[in-house]
């Protein structure tokens, strides 16, 4: 019997992997639109882990506009960690989407979003997981269209012999162009090199087999058009960010993910220009969100979401020119909540005191500053342009404000660095130290982050030196004994992570050779340190003949480089005007607030004197109104009964509605299939987020960190489900609804209350109270075929067994944890065993004791039973919990009644 790619996904890697929820695809509101019936099907990868993938902003937007059209299913996927390719490939399982679990194959666009250099190798693992020739020109109309953007898409020549068009900028509108011309070629059964033709004449679309390469006189490879290839692609970038760009329901996965946070854009693009930024020359013109629109998308997305935190994400949030506005009225909004605000990205001479105050208020943790330099000099050659003064103001202000720490960026390695201004680096720090002290905070911290500095094509220091490894570690060192007897934490990255970007960020296409031996070498994740190959990646220089030295040396700005063909919004003769004025250490103002333009080279500025406009005043009111109109965060609930030996959700208390006067209840409530890989922490999150949705009277803990009043009960292991699951909750008045519907609304998938009772008397924590459960093991066709034991086989097995293993004195289980192993004696814990034939071909259940340290798992009982299968594809079912009390098990809700 043939088996679909979901189903051994479900049934054979998942039970198998470390994190299974990273390949899940369990996202509430995810669209599920069926893929049989789009006529153009895009497959949307990030070449990361799931965790980091899916916190960017830019995957979720572009997914979200394709799915707005009605011939387009848009699903994502991420690159599977080391242990889960290692199973995909013994199992034959391909790359596949997270939502639906098709395979990669089955998609017409393959679209990579390229944020970092040392990404490269996941990408090609990802295609070849997908069964596709990894370089384009062994690709034809039968496979997916491989393209990629982001911000390495705007250095693209590393990896230009894989991928088939890179999108060079804001991608909202250019890729209906890009969706709209495959299926064209699809409906017309164009070739593949047809369709490339058209794309490479789309404003922003790079084609790479469009182009041959000559050396440059320094050596480099660089592209050059053939016949019918335009010579220059330019940017694109979207003129406002309209809130149809941007779901009203964002994503919320069930999983922890890195911003595990509402993000929403307030503003793309910076002018201020601090030379060694790619990001703020890439992103430009900038384009701010009007208050009222980032009021509304935050209030929506709470109300969908359930999250606890907002960050107001830009490069710079506080240019923003409402940010006051903004703050001031999230703050006064959010305030019985308990939401936090966080602003990512702070510059020292731009911090409102009203701001830091409001902030303060609801959130006393670190802020986060980025001097960059620590001398004026050095400042003023990046063109940071702030004083020390100002930084030290702003750590006063936090201090005095109630801030706990400070956390400092800093480089080195910039261009014209001497090692006073290293030293400098800590002097500040001590210096911001030592202010926030006069402040009265006595606790307060400082940390001094240290990065390399990595010159960055687009930017006024593209044609800088970077420095090299061995001088990079001299310079750390410097700073290290700077450190010596300063109050102040210094965290510095390794020079090695550093050397290898820089290769790749200022790389020809030669490199493309490295990136495919350093993968077929097995190098994966070299953005993880513990991943990293580095000696692998000198070997694989070494074998190619490759200097990876010689792409750090400074170049000349007269000269052709290999990433000269993309044009960023700003022009190279602003960048080279940049870079002759850090020579001079000389300032340049920012243009929104000098109101003067610079000319930069971005045609059709919005931000140019004469053309901008104010935006409208922040009406809260409005705001209110507009997302109470919507029903983001509550979803009809197919009918289901199921027989329950539990207690109903009425008592002798209770009106028959459900409705009750006490402020704590007690509620059960069912893990199903579908959360059955989901960890006992994010099925805690996944509550706490549904109740926020609920809108129900919520209580809270006290304190700056507050959470909400419940406790669970023991936690279930991962891999399991359950239908006996419980915990207590505690309102801040009676909840004047009918619990059970109400929660059942806005559960996700795979949760639902089966009953709930008030708590009218003072009564012990469900983990002191609770002191067994009852499994129900069912064994899957996955096990059957992997053991060899044939259906009739397992009962008859069972049977014999379990009298033999009840009648030990003493049964030895060894549990192997990711770092150790352990022996104990796992009879205590071992109650009853029954082998029936209920559900085919058998179910076994258990009765297990919650012995201190030796409570034996359901699984451990199979191994010791049929010790031929593998255990992790059992399906396991937690079907009660229970106390003992006069020779009688009590449940959860029995446990609120009158004792025997």
């Amino acid at each position: 019997m043939t088996t679909s790619v979901a189903e051994r996904v479900q049934h054979q890697l998942l039970p198998r992997v470390s994190k299974p929820n990273r390949y899940l695809g369990d996202a509430l509101h995810a669209p599920r639109k069926p893929l049989e019936q789009a006529t153009m099907r895009v497959l949307m990868a990030f070449p990361d882990a799931f965790e980091i993938g899916l916190s960017n902003i830019g995957i979720r937007i572009v997914h979200h506009i394709l799915n707005q059209r009605p011939d387009t299913a848009a699903e994502m996927t991420f690159a599977p960690w080391p242990d889960a390719e290692a199973e995909m490939r013994r199992l034959g399982i391909p790359l596949f989407s997270l939502e639906s679990h098709a395979p990669a194959d089955a998609f017409d666009i393959l679209g990579f979003s390229l944020q970092y250099e040392l990404q490269y190798t996941n990408v090609l693992m990802m295609l070849d997981l997908a069964g596709l020739p990894l370089r384009t020109v062994e690709r034809d109309a039968r496979h997916p269209l491989v393209i990629a953007g982001g911000a390495q898409a705007f250095s693209p020549e590393p990896m230009a012999e894989f991928i088939d068009a890179f999108v060079i900028g804001d991608g909202e509108e250019v890729i209906h162009r890009v969706v709209d011309l495959v299926a064209q070629a699809k409906r017309e059964r164009a070739p593949r090199r047809e369709l490339l033709a058209r794309l490479a004449h789309v404003r922003g679309v790079y084609v790479p087999s469009g182009y041959t390469t000559r050396s440059t006189p320094e050596g480099w490879l660089a592209p050059v058009p053939r016949p019918g290839f335009p010579s220059r692609v330019d940017t694109v970038w979207v003129e406002s960010l309209k809130s149809e760009y941007y779901p009203a329901a964002p994503l919320l996965p069930i999983g922890e993910i890195t911003h595990d946070r509402l993000s929403v854009e307030i503003m793309r693009g910076c002018t201020r220009g601090c030379r060694f930024c790619q990001a703020g020359m890439i992103n430009r013109p900038v384009r701010e969100k009007p208050a009222q629109q980032v009021l509304e998308e935050v209030l929506g997305g709470l109300k969908a979401t359930g999250l606890e935190e907002v960050s107001l994400v830009s490069l710079s949030s506080t240019d923003h020119t409402q940010i006051v506005e903004q703050v001031n009225a999230l703050a006064d909004a959010l305030c019985a909540s308990r939401v936090q605000i966080a602003l990512p990205s702070t510059r020292p001479d731009n911090m409102p005191v009203e701001v830091a105050r409001r902030m303060a208020a609801q959130r006393k943790g670190s802020i986060t500053l980025a001097p960059e330099a620590g001398s004026q000099r050095m400042r003023d050659v990046i063109n940071k342009n702030h004083t020390e003064e100002e930084l030290l103001q702003s750590v006063g202000t936090a201090a005095r404000e109630g801030y706990t720490s400070a956390k400092l960026y800093f480089m080195c390695g910039l261009p014209g660095e001497n090692d006073d201004d290293l030293r400098a680096i800590l002097d500040l720090a001590g210096k911001a130290w030592a202010r926030a002290r006069a402040e009265g905070n006595k606790n307060f911290r400082i940390t001094a982050s240290v990065s390399p500095h990595v010159p960055k094509p687009h930017t006024p220091f593209a044609w800088a030196e970077q420095v090299s490894t061995a001088e990079l570690n001299r310079r750390l060192g410097v700073m290290r004994e700077a450190a010596r007897g300063k109050p102040v934490t210094l965290k510095y990255r390794d020079a090695e992570t550093s050397l290898l970007e820089g290769v790749f960020t200022r790389g020809d296409r030669r490199l493309g050779a490295a990136v495919e031996m350093a993968y077929r070498r097995g190098c994966r994740f070299d953005a993880w340190s513990e991943h990293l190959r580095f000696d692998a990646w000198m070997e694989v220089f070494h074998d190619l003949g490759i200097d990876p030295e010689r792409y750090l040396i400074e170049r000349s700005t007269d000269l052709e480089q290999p990433w000269d063909l993309i044009q960023s919004p700003v022009t190279k003769k602003f960048l080279v005007r940049e870079k002759l004025r850090a020579d001079r250490a000389a300032i340049t103002e920012d243009c929104r607030l000098e109101d003067v333009c610079f000319s930069c080279g971005v045609s059709e500025c919005p931000q140019r004197p004469w053309v901008k406009q104010p935006h409208p005043p922040v009406d809260a009111a409005r705001a209110l109104a507009t997302v109470e109109a919507g029903a983001f965060g509550r979803r009809a609930r197919a009918a289901r009964t199921i027989a329950l030996p539990l207690k109903p959700r009425t008592n002798g208390h209770a009106a028959p509605s459900g409705v009750h006067t006490s402020t704590r209840f007690r509620i059960v409530f069912e893990k199903g299939a579908g959360m059955r890989f989901t960890s006992h922490l994010d099925l805690m999150r996944s509550w706490e987020r549904a109740l926020r949705r609920s809108e129900l009277p919520l209580a809270f803990t006290q304190g700056h960190r507050p959470h909400l009043k419940m406790s669970f009960g023991p936690p279930l292991p991962l891999g399991y489900r359950s239908r006996a699951e419980v915990f207590d909750l505690e309102f801040n008045r009676p909840p004047a609804v009918d619990l059970v519907e109400r929660l059942n609304a806005v559960l996700a998938e795979g949760l639902r209350v089966l009953a709930c009772r008030p708590i009218l008397f003072k009564t012990p924590s469900l983990m002191s109270e609770l002191e067994g459960a009852t499994y129900r093991i069912r064994f899957p066709r996955v096990y059957l075929e992997e053991s060899g034991l044939a259906p009739d086989a397992v009962l008859e097995t069972l049977r014999a067994r379990i009298p033999e293993l009840l009648d030990r004195t003493h049964v030895v289980v060894r549990r192997q944890s990711e770092d150790q192993s352990r022996e104990f004696d796992a009879r205590p814990s071992m109650v009853a065993l029954e082998a029936s034939r209920e559900e085919t071909p058998a179910v076994l259940d258990a009765i297990i004791r919650f012995t201190p340290r030796a409570a034996v798992r359901p699984e451990e009982l199979v191994a010791l039973l049929l010790p031929s299968g593998d255990v992790r594809t059992l399906d396991v079912e937690r079907t009660a919990l229970w106390t003992e009390a006069k020779g009688r098990r009590l449940d959860p809700l029995a446990l609120l009644g009158p004792r025997p």
